[in-house]
C-alpha cells in the first residue's frame, strides 16, 4: 500500500539460500524505491524461508515483531561437527560416533524444551568488546560468548534416518537453531550441525503468503500489506476522533476495560495509529502514545 505516494507497511519475502538478510533488505530498497525498508528478525544466509521486511513508517514495529514467536523446519546432521554450527562451516566427521535410536533423540531434544541457558554460535552477530563475535572468529581469534536465556516452545521430530534428523522447532527470539543441532550433537556424544534451515512462521505471518526471490521487482509494492497485521497480537483500543487527535499529538487518553499496563495498538477513525501503552492511574486506566506511525490512521 502507499500513502503520499511512499510505499508502507509489510512486505513478506521467501528468502532463497544465499543472500544476507540485509541484501534482501536493500533488493526491497531498490524494487519500492525508497530508503526507508528493515527486516524483523534476521536469517542466516544458508538459511530460506520467511523473511518480514517493514517499509516505511512500518519500520518503526521491529522491535515488537523481531519479539514474535517464530517456527522453523531444521535438518541436523548428526556424526559431524562445523566450525560455523552451519553446513557453511568447516565439516569433520566425529570418528567411531554411534547412531541413536528415536527414543534416545527424543529424550535429548526434550531437555531443550522450555526457558534455557543457549551459547550462542562463535560466528554470529553477538557483540564481543564491542565487535561482532564472526568478524573476530574469522581472523581466528578465541571468542567466548556467555550463555542467554532462550525460550523453545516445542521440538517434533519429523523424519529422523540416520545421520539426519529433521525437526520442527517453535521458539522465541534470540534462539539460534544451529545451537541447539550443536548442543544436540553434544549431548548424544555424536556432534551435530545443523545442514538447512527454514523459516516457516514469525508470529501472525506465514512463508505460504510471501512473494518469492525472483518477484521482487516494481510490482513488489502490490504485495505490500497492512501495518497493524504485524501487531495483532495486541489488545486493540479504538479512539474516537477526538482520542485519535490526543494520542497523534502524543498526549494520553483516558481508556476504561483495558488491563493496567502492557502495550496497545491504537485504532483511530482512519484506521491504525500506532502503539500505545496502558498505564494505572490514580483515576483509572490510561493510554500513553509511545510511536505513532500514522497520525490520521493508515488508512489514509
Amino acid at each position: 500500500m502507499t500513502r503520499q505516494g511512499r510505499p508502507t507497511g509489510i512486505l513478506l519475502i521467501d528468502k532463497p539460500a544465499g543472500p544476507t538478510s540485509h541484501d534482501v533488505v536493500a533488493a526491497v530498497r531498490r524494487a519500492l524505491g525508497t530508503r526507508r525498508v528493515g527486516h524483523f528478525g534476521t536469517l542466516d544466509p544458508f538459511a530460506t524461508g520467511l523473511l518480514v521486511c517493514g517499509v516505511g513508517p512500518a519500520t518503526r514495529l521491529a522491535s515488537h515483531a523481531t519479539a514474535h514467536v517464530k517456527t522453523y523446519l531444521a535438518t541436523f546432521r548428526l556424526g559431524w561437527t562445523s566450525s560455523t554450527d552451519d553446513v557453511e562451516g568447516d565439516l569433520a566427521p566425529v570418528p567411531e560416533a554411534t547412531p541413536p535410536d528415536r527414543a534416545a533423540v527424543e529424550r535429548a531434544l526434550e531437555g531443550w524444551i522450555g526457558a534455557v541457558e543457549q551459547t550462542p554460535p562463535a560466528f554470529s552477530a553477538k557483540h564481543v568488546a564491542g565487535e561482532r563475535a564472526h568478524a573476530r572468529a574469522r581472523r581466528g581469534e578465541p571468542v567466548l560468548l556467555q550463555p542467554v536465556a532462550v525460550e523453545i516452545r516445542s521440538i517434533g521430530i519429523e523424519r529422523y534416518r540416520w545421520p539426519d534428523l529433521e525437526v520442527r522447532v517453535e521458539c522465541g527470539p534470540g534462539t539460534y537453531v544451529r545451537a541447539l543441532a550443536r548442543d544436540l550433537g553434544e549431548a548424544l556424544g555424536t556432534g551435530g550441525y545443523c545442514h538447512s534451515l527454514r523459516r516457516l512462521r514469525s508470529g501472525p505471518f506465514e512463508v505460504g503468503a510471501a512473494i518469492a526471490w525472483d518477484e521482487l521487482g516494481p510490482a513488489a509494492a502490490g504485495a505490500l500489506r497492512s501495518a497493524a497485521e504485524a501487531v495483532a497480537d495486541l489488545p486493540r483500543v479504538e479512539l474516537g476522533p477526538a482520542e485519535a487527535g490526543a494520542a497523534a499529538s502524543g498526549r494520553a487518553v483516558p481508556m476504561a476495560g483495558l488491563p493496567a499496563s502492557g502495550w496497545v495498538a491504537l485504532f483511530g477513525p482512519g484506521g491504525f495509529v500506532g502503539l500505545g501503552e496502558a498505564v494505572d492511574g490514580v483515576d483509572g486506566t490510561w493510554v500513553r502514545p509511545r510511536r505513532v506511525l500514522y497520525p490520521e490512521g493508515e488508512g489514509r
